[in-house]
């Protein structure tokens, strides 16, 4: 079923966000030609969508079992009104990004699958973005259909040296095995946690073997839709001591939590494309 949606590109742009290294399963499937548009994917968990600038109808059409039409509108957070986001970064004082901003029009944060998100990050420590699209779409279609992320049931009784073989994994296998286990033995209820207070549910994630300051953050911003959470990875490190040198990490922060209070990490997303995109 096909559905309609009018969205500005200040509002939306697949390429930016599929670039903006908080997803792994969205992608371009075609490029336009002789004034066809580009058709885009996403998959998150058990949902898989296709979609598309109609520029006859100036909207984007978006193409889905219509029993999934609720989760992908979630997915694309349409009921958050970014240029508002938008327009109190314009009115700043702060060149960097406020050129972030310029060049990341269309940025969203996405409300990913909670499973797929969990796992996806846990693989993501100390990898590279090709590397974590390869070993994610790898457990696809070894252990689902392809297109489906598998479930906790079947990577909990996989064995290690399996996991490990062909997928890049590495020592991140015995964490995957752990927390499926967990999770099918009803010990670890990621939604349960999702629903937490923010600083709750960041110390309950950092119990689970195999997150970390990072992960976690990551999980919270990109599944649990945790805007105030801000993932500090090599690429944040680097804008906060080349492009705010004249701050301390803790005064920068400060400065982050206090400006953009309830978007920082959208605000992390900005830079983070910019400055990957300019480096």
């Amino acid at each position: 079923m096909i559905f309609s949606k009018k969205l500005t590109p200040e509002e939306f742009d697949p390429e930016v966000i599929m670039n903006s290294g908080q997803v792994f399963r969205m992608k371009r499937e075609t490029k336009g030609a002789d004034g066809m548009p580009d058709t885009y994917s996403a998959c998150s968990g058990d949902n898989d969508i296709y979609f598309y600038l109609n520029k006859d109808k100036d909207t984007w059409d978006f193409a889905c079992e219509e029993s999934q039409w609720d989760f992908w509108q979630r997915y694309f957070d349409f009921d958050t009104d970014y240029i508002a986001y938008n327009d109190k970064i314009r009115s700043s004082n702060d060149k960097f990004l406020k050129d972030s901003l310029k060049d990341s029009f269309g940025m969203r944060i996405l409300r990913q699958d909670l499973w797929e998100v969990f796992i996806s990050y846990v693989i993501s420590q100390n990898n590279n973005i090709p590397k974590i699209k390869k070993s994610i779409q790898i457990l696809c279609d070894r252990y689902s259909d392809g297109i489906h992320f598998p479930k906790a049931d079947t990577l909990a009784y996989i064995p290690e040296s399996e996991l490990m073989d062909g997928t890049a994994l590495g020592y991140r296998a015995d964490y995957i095995i752990g927390i499926s286990k967990k999770v099918v033995a009803g010990e670890l209820d990621i939604e349960k946690i999702s629903k937490l207070p923010i600083d709750e549910a960041y110390n309950k994630l950092l119990e689970i073997k195999g997150i970390g300051p990072k992960v976690a953050n990551c999980i919270m911003l990109y599944g649990f839709h945790f805007m105030e959470s801000y993932p500090i990875d090599t690429w944040m490190k680097k804008i906060i001591t080349e492009d705010y040198k004249d701050y301390s990490k803790k005064d920068y922060l400060d400065y982050i939590n206090g400006s953009y209070g309830g978007f920082q990490g959208y605000v992390q997303q900005l830079q983070f494309y910019h400055k990957r995109k300019t480096k």
